[in-house]
C-alpha cells in the first residue's frame, strides 16, 4: 500500500465540511445576498418550511424559507420572478449550498414556462377539453391496465407493488416512454396511443416527482390531446401530492401518487373479496346457530317425554296400590283369590304400560326428528350452493385460470401477443404457463 506524502493533512468528512461551512460563513458576499430569478418547484416540507428553486438561463439555486418567515412574505408560486434576499449556507448533510431566504421582493414579471402554461390552460379550457361532460367513467372492476411510464422508475414500481399486493389478478401491460427532456411530450403522446391499442380497461399515466421543468411535458399540447382522443379512460398520477398538470385536468381521474391510483383500481376487488369473507363467516355462524337451536328443541322434547312417562307411571302405581289396599280389606278367600287373579292381570298390564307409552311417544317423535334432519340437510345444501356460486364467480374473474387448463400466454417484451402476424422469425418470446414461464425464439410465422 502506497504511503501518503508527509506534507498531506488527512481530515475526516466532518472536519472538512465544518471547515467549509465556516468559510461560507466568513464570506461577506454570501451574507445579505440579493439574487433575482424565477421561482420553480415550490414545496412545503416537514415543520411547515418551504423550499423552491430560483433559476435563470445560466443556473439554478436551491432556496429554503423557514416557517417563521413565511407569514410576512407574499405567496410564493411557480413562475414568479422575484429578488430573494438572504444568506447562502452550506447544507452539510448533502454537501450542497442553499439560500436561506429572509425576504422576497416581487420583480413584476412571470417566467416563460409559467406564461406558456397559463396560455395553454385558457386555450384548452375554451375548447372544452377539461369539461366534466366529456370525461369517461372508470370501470368498477378493472381486469386489464395499460401502464404508461418510464422503465424502472420508482413511480411504476410503486404502482405495480401496490396493485400486485391488493389485486394480483389484474393484468398490467407496460408501455414505456421517456417522461422528461426535450421532445418527451411527443413520446408520451405516442405511448398513450400505443397503450390504447392493447385494449385495456383503463390507462394509467404516471411518473415520480421532480422539478417543475422536469414535469412540464405533462402540460404540453401533444400529451393533453392524446389523453382527450383516447378511447380508453385515462388515470393520471404524476409527481407528488401537491403537483398538478394540464394532463390531470384532461384525464378522467387523477390521484396524488401512483400508489393511490393503484389502490383506487384495486378497491372494488378488495371490497368484493371482503364481502365474500363476511358472507362466509355469516353463513358459518347461521349454520351453527340453526343446528344449536334444533338440537336444543330435540333435547327439550326428550325431557318433556321422560317427564310425561314418569307422571303416567306414577299415577298408575298409585292406583294399583289403592286397589291392593281395598283387596286386603276383604277377608273371604275366594274373593281374595279372585281379586288376586285380577290384580295379577292388572299388574301384567301395568308392567306393559311404560313400554307401550314409550313406543307411542317414540312413534310421535320419530317423524319430527326426520323432518328436522331433512331441514338441516336442505339448509346445508342451500349454503353449499351459495358458497359454490360465489366461489365460481370469483374464479371466473381469475385471469390465470385458463393457464391452469393447459393454455399459454405469449409475450414479447412484456406485451401480450394476440396474433401470429405480430411476430417475425427470430423474435424472442416468453410463454407464461400455469406454472412458470418458458423463453423461446420464433422459427417461423404462419398467419392462417
Amino acid at each position: 500500500m502506497r504511503a501518503l506524502p508527509p506534507n498531506v493533512t488527512v481530515r475526516t468528512v466532518a472536519e472538512f465540511t465544518n471547515g467549509l461551512a465556516r468559510w461560507f460563513e466568513n464570506q461577506s458576499a454570501f451574507k445579505n445576498a440579493a439574487i433575482s430569478g424565477e421561482i420553480s418547484g415550490t414545496k412545503t416540507i416537514s415543520g411547515g418550511h418551504r423550499t423552491f428553486t430560483l433559476k435563470d438561463r445560466g443556473g439554478v439555486l436551491s432556496c429554503i424559507v423557514w416557517q417563521s418567515t413565511l407569514a410576512r412574505l407574499p405567496a410564493l408560486t411557480d413562475g414568479m420572478v422575484v429578488v430573494a434576499l438572504g444568506t447562502v449556507k452550506l447544507y452539510r448533510e448533502r454537501s450542497g449550498y442553499q439560500l436561506v431566504v429572509d425576504d422576497v421582493v416581487l420583480a413584476g414579471g412571470v417566467g416563460a414556462l409559467f406564461a406558456q402554461l397559463e396560455e395553454l390552460r385558457e386555450r384548452f379550457r375554451g375548447e372544452g377539453l377539461f369539461a366534466d361532460a366529456r370525461k369517461r367513467a372508470i370501470p368498477r372492476f378493472v381486469h386489464h391496465v395499460a401502464l404508461v411510464s418510464s422503465e424502472g422508475s420508482d413511480a411504476s414500481k410503486d404502482f405495480l407493488h401496490t396493485l400486485r399486493t391488493k389485486a394480483p389478478f389484474v393484468r398490467v401491460s407496460f408501455v414505456k416512454t421517456r417522461v422528461q427532456g426535450v421532445g418527451a411530450e411527443l413520446e408520451i403522446a405516442r405511448a398513450i396511443d400505443d397503450a390504447v391499442r392493447v385494449r385495456p380497461d383503463v390507462l394509467v399515466l404516471t411518473r415520480g416527482g421532480g422539478s417543475f421543468e422536469d414535469r412540464f411535458p405533462f402540460n404540453l399540447e401533444p400529451v393533453v390531446r392524446a389523453i382527450v382522443r383516447s378511447s380508453i379512460p385515462v388515470v393520471t398520477a404524476i409527481g407528488h401530492q401537491e403537483d398538478h398538470h394540464l394532463a390531470d385536468d384532461a384525464a378522467d381521474a387523477t390521484f396524488g401518487t401512483p400508489s393511490k391510483a393503484a389502490e383506487a383500481i384495486a378497491a372494488p376487488w378488495v371490497a368484493v373479496t371482503d364481502r365474500i369473507a363476511v358472507a362466509q363467516r355469516d353463513l358459518n355462524r347461521a349454520m351453527r346457530t340453526l343446528l344449536g337451536t334444533r338440537s336444543q328443541t330435540v333435547h327439550a322434547r326428550g325431557l318433556a317425554l321422560d317427564a310425561t312417562l314418569q307422571t303416567r307411571v306414577a299415577a298408575l302405581a298409585r292406583r294399583f296400590h289403592d286397589l291392593e289396599r281395598r283387596l286386603n280389606a276383604q277377608n273371604p278367600q275366594a274373593r281374595i283369590a279372585q281379586r288376586q287373579q285380577r290384580f295379577a292381570g292388572m299388574r301384567a298390564r301395568l308392567d306393559a304400560v311404560p313400554t307401550r307409552l314409550l313406543q307411542m311417544w317414540r312413534a310421535r317423535l320419530d317423524p319430527q326428528s326426520a323432518r328436522l334432519d331433512v331441514a338441516v340437510a336442505r339448509t346445508r345444501e342451500r349454503a353449499a350452493h351459495a358458497f359454490t356460486v360465489s366461489s365460481a364467480r370469483l374464479d371466473a374473474a381469475d385471469p390465470n385460470l385458463p393457464l391452469a387448463r393447459g393454455y399459454a400466454m405469449i409475450l414479447r417484451g412484456g406485451t401480450v401477443v394476440r396474433a401470429a402476424n405480430e411476430l417475425a422469425p427470430g423474435d424472442a418470446i416468453r410463454a407464461r404457463l400455469g406454472h412458470g414461464t418458458v423463453d423461446a425464439r420464433v422459427e417461423a410465422v404462419h398467419d392462417e
